[in-house]
Formats: C-alpha cells, sequence, structure tokens
C-alpha cells in the first residue's frame, strides 16, 4: 500500500490467531446493545436522567466502534493476510479506532464529573441542571474526539499499518513534526483524562463512605446511587488497565525511550478494543436493580431460615421493612 509499511513484516510460518477479534467483535456488539437495551426498558421517556444519557452514549461509541472497524481485521485474518488495505481504508479504520477511545474515555470522565458535582456541590447541581444539558456535552465529546482522532489526516498526513498488518493508528513512530504533534495531542489528552477521572472517583468514594458512616446523610448517599459509584469505579479501573498500554507505548516512542515492540503495540490495541467489550456488562452488573434482587434474595433466605420460636408478628416486620425502605427510597430517587 501507499502508506508507509509496518516495520515488521509478517515472515513467521505462524500467524495471530483469528480468534481474539472474532471474540471482541461478536462481544463487544452483543453487549453494548444489550446494555442499550436494557437502559432503554429500564427508564421512561420521560425520566431519563444524565446518568442514563451517558450510559447510552458509551454503549452506543463503543458499540459501533466495534462493528465498524473489527471486521475489517477479522477480514484480512481469515484471508490468512492477503487481503491488504488500502490507504482510504486505513485511514478509516484509525480514526474510528482512535475515536472510540478517546471518545469513550471522555464520556466516563464527563460521568464521573457529573456525579461529582451532583454528590459534593448538589444545590450547584441542581441551579444548573438542564434537561438537554447531557445531550450537548455528548455531542461536544463526540465532536472534539472525531478532531483529536482525524486532525492528522486533516493536516494532510496518513495513518499507520502497524504489526500484524491488521489495524491502523496515528503514525506515533513518524519523524514527521505533524505526526509527533497529534499523537502527542491524543496521547496527553487520554493520559489526562484518565488522572482525572481516577482522582474524581477516588473522592466520590470517599465522600460516599463518609455519608453512609452518617445516619442522616444515609437517605442521600443511597438516593445518589451506590451501584452509579460502584459502576463508575469499575469502569475507571478497567479502562485505566485497557487503555493505559496503548496510551504509554505511544508517549515512549514519542519521546525516544522505547524501541519498536510489534507484539506489545498488538496486545495495547487488542486490550483497548476489550474495554469496549467490557464496559457494558459492568453496567448491566452493577445496575440498582440487580442489587435490588440480590437484597431481596437475602432477605427471603434469611427470612426462610429464622428459627420457628420468633414470632410471627417480629418477623414480617424484620422481612418486609427493608424492602419496604428500599422501595421507597427507590421512589423518591425516582420523583
Amino acid at each position: 500500500m501507499a502508506n508507509e509499511s509496518s516495520s515488521f513484516s509478517i515472515e513467521t510460518a505462524e500467524s495471530p490467531s483469528i480468534v481474539p477479534p472474532v471474540l471482541l467483535c461478536i462481544l463487544g456488539v452483543a453487549g453494548n446493545a444489550i446494555a442499550v437495551a436494557v437502559v432503554c426498558s429500564a427508564v421512561k421517556s420521560d425520566q431519563w436522567q444524565p446518568f442514563y444519557r451517558f450510559v447510552c452514549g458509551l454503549a452506543l461509541t463503543d458499540g459501533l466502534g466495534v462493528m465498524l472497524a473489527v471486521p475489517f481485521a477479522i477480514h484480512r485474518y481469515a484471508t490468512d493476510f492477503e487481503y491488504n488495505y488500502s490507504q482510504t481504508v486505513c485511514d478509516y479504520m484509525a480514526v474510528v479506532q482512535m475515536f472510540t477511545i478517546i471518545a469513550s474515555a471522555m464520556i466516563v470522565c464527563t460521568m464521573s464529573l457529573e456525579r461529582f458535582m451532583a454528590i459534593v456541590f448538589p444545590y450547584v447541581y441542581k441551579s444548573i441542571q438542564k434537561g438537554s444539558r447531557s445531550l450537548v456535552m455528548l455531542v461536544c465529546v463526540w465532536a472534539l474526539s472525531a478532531f483529536l482522532s482525524s486532525g492528522h489526516l486533516m493536516a494532510g498526513r496518513h495513518s499507520r499499518l502497524f504489526y500484524p498488518d491488521s489495524w491502523c493508528f496515528v503514525n506515533f513512530v513518524s519523524d514527521n513534526s505533524t505526526d509527533l504533534v497529534f499523537s502527542f495531542l491524543y496521547a496527553l489528552t487520554g493520559l489526562f483524562l484518565l488522572i482525572t477521572t481516577f482522582v474524581t472517583n477516588v473522592i466520590l468514594v470517599v465522600v460516599m463512605i463518609k455519608k453512609k458512616c452518617s445516619k442522616s446523610s444515609s437517605l442521600t448517599a443511597d438516593r445518589h446511587g451506590t451501584h452509579i459509584i460502584l459502576f463508575l469505579f469499575s469502569v475507571v479501573l478497567l479502562f485505566s488497565i485497557c487503555i493505559l498500554p496503548i496510551l504509554m507505548n505511544m508517549l515512549q516512542h514519542l519521546i525516544g525511550i522505547h524501541e519498536n515492540s510489534p507484539s506489545f503495540e498488538l496486545l495495547g490495541i487488542e486490550m483497548a478494543t476489550a474495554n469496549s467489550v467490557i464496559d457494558p456488562w459492568v453496567y448491566i452488573i452493577f445496575r440498582r436493580e440487580t442489587f435490588t434482587l440480590i437484597r431481596r434474595a437475602y432477605y427471603t433466605c434469611t427470612c426462610t431460615r429464622m428459627p420457628v420460636y420468633s414470632s410471627e408478628a417480629k418477623q414480617s416486620t424484620d422481612c418486609t421493612q427493608p424492602m419496604n425502605r428500599e422501595n421507597g427510597d427507590l421512589n423518591k430517587e425516582e420523583a
């Protein structure tokens, strides 16, 4: 192809396995589709809180990113690497993959900041809350992500094919100043988002623990959604593990302390794609309804195992009071 060829050609007898990209594609598309369906079925159209809009935006970004890019890699694997990308396809794949990674990072960061404002500064949050605010923020996130992902193309440069010639990215191993500028901008933005999101969620966890320890604030803490904080913290943890390798690999190349490592670069992009697969399943697990089912199952098992000599009235009160309180808190949250 016309683009700068990868510094590592596939001359080994044993080519990389097709299994990882196939699994990533199937699980990524299915998981994100299920996440969108779950959110849409669980939330009424007139009760779309910002958190649910962000979850839908994250699932759509991840799902479409996997669906629009990974099939090209699968086709190349399936043809035993006889199918070669044109420069146009390579640029397209690079934009899609870069957009998915950075847009997901921005959405998760935005979700964390939104929860931070709602919990730490509730009065300020309520005073600026508007129905279309979250949608505007999503559009801004997607627009900025599109610029960061395609900036090198708008500057007249091209994307680079990386080992095993199945994925493309901005040319962060180039000596060209334009490539270096956009690579630095992309990597530093991703690293800044990671740090900001991690620090914000650590503060949120500390604040939630303090609220839980205060009896007078227990209802407020529950209404802000412990399940939301757990979801965000889990996503941030997984996101850091999955995205950090590709970002650190870029920065190490850019500052000249790391030589080409094709296998590590491939692992980095596979882990970044895996993040898009894991995110929706984390949401499905940490939904409020999941916690409600677990609590009810616990109360049911506890009540059925209560001693026979316990009074029937006391048993009924002990078993129903926690669930009634839980339902009451849920109704207040939705109000």
